[in-house]
């Protein structure tokens, strides 16, 4: 099992979409997946479609230490996707609430979640707090899906300072996002200059900028299986074949099978409603 925190310390860089669509697309290629919301605006939570739940990650903070596992299994929720499950969040979700910073790394490893999933994605809040650091401290590795911007760019290696000096048992940055990405010559000096900086680590997919995202948030509907043919689709098809090895092909025709499913099902349930509709307007 691979625990992966996603984190800038910047705001309104696309991580919770990249957590959400990259926990679906894992989750429909058959992975059993964790997504577990970090952050006070519980913006993964909505769009998982789960909403607040209670218990939630709050809850396991402030929980002792032997309790914490317990609490963090009672958070666990299904998603609408067979193999996703998630642990939302809440309003009240602020530093304050944290003690020590291995909290949630001790309930994780006494779970045994190891049983139960193949990946455990955490998206974080903007910042490096307290809040931050429970989910680095838990993590193997760190995904940072980035801006190509200057003052992103200068602050990432900002970020990757203090993340040793605060977290210096914690996951580290494996991987680099460029997101809101455009094919104009400022993007893609600002690409060079982090494949420079960072060589290894930057992924050769990036995340286009594509009003599909707005879309299916808004609409609280599934990339994969309400907008495959787009562009984001494609391309977040592409990051999860480069980050975890997955086979592209395969998961597009995993992904055209659930589609179909879907499709089948929601015309299944349609026909039902109208079916009913029409007997009591006939009775």
């Amino acid at each position: 099992m691979k625990i992966i925190s996603v984190l800038n310390h910047k705001g309104g860089v696309g991580k919770t979409t990249f957590t959400g669509c990259v926990a679906q697309a894992l989750a429909l290629t058959g992975a059993r997946v964790l997504a577990v919301d970090n952050d006070s605006q519980h913006n993964l939570s909505s769009l998982l479609n789960v909403g607040v739940r209670q218990p939630n990650i709050l809850d396991v903070y402030r929980a002792p230490a032997g309790e914490a596992p317990k609490a963090f299994l009672s958070a666990v929720v299904k998603t609408e996707l067979q193999n996703l499950h998630t642990v939302t969040s809440c309003g009240d979700l602020l530093d304050g609430a944290v003690g020590d910073v291995y909290h949630l790394k001790s309930a994780i490893d006494a779970c045994g979640l190891e049983r139960y999933y193949d990946f455990v994605l955490i998206d974080n809040a903007p910042g490096l707090d307290r809040l931050q650091a429970l989910a680095v401290n838990a993590s193997h590795e760190i995904y940072v899906p980035i801006e190509l911007k200057q003052f992103a760019v200068d602050g990432l290696v900002e970020m990757e300072r203090t993340l040793e000096a605060r977290c210096p048992r914690g996951g580290r940055i494996t991987q680099i996002i460029p997101n809101y990405y455009r094919n104009i010559r400022r993007h893609n000096t600002f690409l060079a200059a982090l494949n420079k900086m960072f060589p290894g680590r930057v992924t050769a997919t990036c995340i286009p900028v594509d009003s599909v995202f707005d879309e299916v948030v808004t609409e609280g509907k599934i990339l994969f299986l309400h907008r495959l043919y787009s562009k984001g689709a494609a391309c977040y098809i592409k990051a999860v074949h480069e980050l975890f090895t997955v086979d592209e092909e395969g998961m597009w025709d995993s992904m055209l099978g659930k589609r179909g499913e879907h499709i089948r099902d929601r015309a299944r349930e349609r026909y039902y409603r109208q079916r009913e509709g029409g007997g009591e307007d006939g009775q």
